[in-house]
């Protein structure tokens, strides 16, 4: 009992990279018999179908599991957005190295797997905020359900991808091991592999009966572009969600955790998703996956497997990060401090000379203003007129008049136009705020000294 125990805080992660590389393999077979097989064979259009519903959602939940780490954002454009790029140009270039006339359109990822790169660049960034909200789940599903009725959810950017497949991220995202440990202690967890194979069943049957085309679980238009009216749409996709999170579960619960031969691919998994499916464009371009002995669902499993072990070994991993390392090398300075060059006072236009100037002649007139001591403190209501010299017994409060730490100003604005050429050199030589504050800091100081020494003789007076 104690090692069961100790064993429930252990990270899954076998559990987690065995998940990843069975994955993974759906992910590379499901593309490879797209091209050519799901034409011909009714069978193997079942499993394209089945696959479809739940794989990228699958992916997309791990992907939010393993995101629960503060995100750095320059960490995360060399590792997904420059991943991006280069994932879309490579298969670009693979199309128009076989001769085919393909738009560069990167905003628009559309006829590559990059998408899903894209996606978890956008949820990385924005889950810790989303993660926050309550039953943040069901509301992105209402949303996506709702997304699917509007055509401006389209490709561009993959809006409508990021928006459908954000539920399955951000319920990674709030998952826990401990939900992991209730799963995998469920008694009855092995009903629910006799219930996927039949939800897994029952919806490809209806739609290839029906006609309905995949696209709706590829989520990249809207329910009319997938050829369904909105309620038939939002109730297919509601089956998405449902029969995915089943299988997500399923997956959490019977799969082992412990190390397989094959557990390694699942820390190397990016380097097979951005590689195969260039090649499998080359291959299909050159007419390899015709070859008649590649024409049946058990040769694309062997190419699939294939696929996985080379593309998932080491060197092959190796020269994807050091590409990554090399060009994040290049675009990104190592220190990423800006200094301060001292150039703010070279930038500092009239008006702010003109306003220091104020703040030092209102400072000025203040300290002399907490410099009269007892006197005013007694009436509180006496006023300064800055225009006393002038000969002006005005008592009504005129433009400026304000009220500072208790005592009424009647401050003058200051007309900087009329001042003497000598007069506002030497100001604008003497202006500095850190010299302000610290003249301020020193008024107020001997003042509250020589209110302590008054006070002090007040009360001698008072004993003797």
């Amino acid at each position: 009992m104690k090692l069961k125990a100790d064993r429930a805080a252990v990270p899954y992660s076998y559990l987690i990279d065995n998940v990843k590389v069975l994955l993974i393999f759906l992910v590379v077979f499901n593309h490879i018999i797209a091209f050519n097989l799901v034409k011909v064979d009714i069978v193997v259009r079942y499993i394209w179908y089945a696959i479809t519903i739940f794989h990228m959602p699958a992916f997309i939940f791990i992907s939010g599991y393993l995101s629960k780490k503060p995100q750095n954002v320059m960490k995360n454009v060399k590792n997904l957005l420059i991943p991006y790029i280069l994932g879309y140009s490579l298969t670009w270039y693979s199309q128009i190295w076989l001769g085919r006339s393909v738009d560069y359109e990167i905003l628009r990822p559309t006829g590559t797997v990059m998408w899903y790169v894209l996606a978890l660049f956008v949820y990385r960034l924005t889950v810790e905020g989303f993660g926050q909200i309550r039953f943040i789940v069901p509301l992105s599903i209402i949303f996506a359900l709702w997304a699917g009725t509007r055509p401006e959810f389209s490709t561009f950017l993959s809006a409508s991808r990021i928006v459908v497949f954000f539920p399955f991220f951000v319920a990674g995202y709030l998952w826990k091991s401990e939900y992991i440990t209730a799963v995998r202690r469920f008694r009855q967890k092995w009903l629910l592999i006799p219930i996927s194979a039949v939800l897994l069943w029952a919806i490809p049957n209806y739609m290839i009966t029906n006609e309905m085309g995949v696209a709706i679980f590829r989520a990249n238009h809207s329910y009319k572009l997938c050829g369904l009216e909105d309620p038939e749409g939002i109730v297919i996709r509601l089956l998405m969600y449902l029969v995915s999170f089943i299988i997500i579960y399923t997956m959490l619960a019977i799969m082992p955790d412990r190390k397989l031969i094959l557990t390694y691919i699942g820390r190397h998994t990016m380097g097979i998703y951005f590689f195969h499916y260039p090649i499998m464009i080359l291959m299909n371009g050159l007419f390899i996956l015709q070859i008649p002995a590649l024409t049946n669902v058990w040769a694309l499993l062997g190419v699939s497997l294939v696929f996985l072990l080379v593309l998932g070994s080491l060197p092959v991993d190796l020269a994807y990060t050091g590409i990554l390392n090399l060009i994040a090398f290049i675009l990104f300075k190592k220190d990423k401090t800006v200094k301060d060059e001292g150039l703010e006072e070279e930038y500092d236009s009239d008006d702010d000379k003109y306003e220091m100037l104020r703040r030092k002649r209102a400072i000025e007139e203040l300290a002399a203003t907490l410099e009269t001591g007892n006197e005013q403190q007694k009436s509180h209501t006496q006023t300064i007129d800055l225009d006393e010299e002038n000969g002006s017994t005005d008592t009504d409060r005129q433009e400026g008049f304000s009220q500072v730490a208790g005592y009424e100003l009647d401050i003058e604005e200051d007309n900087m136009d009329d001042m003497p050429a000598e007069e506002l050199e030497e100001a604008e030589r003497e202006m500095s705020l850190e010299e302000l504050i610290e003249e301020l800091e020193a008024t107020t100081r001997k003042i509250k000294s020589n209110d302590l020494l008054e006070s002090t003789g007040n009360d001698l007076d008072k004993h003797l």
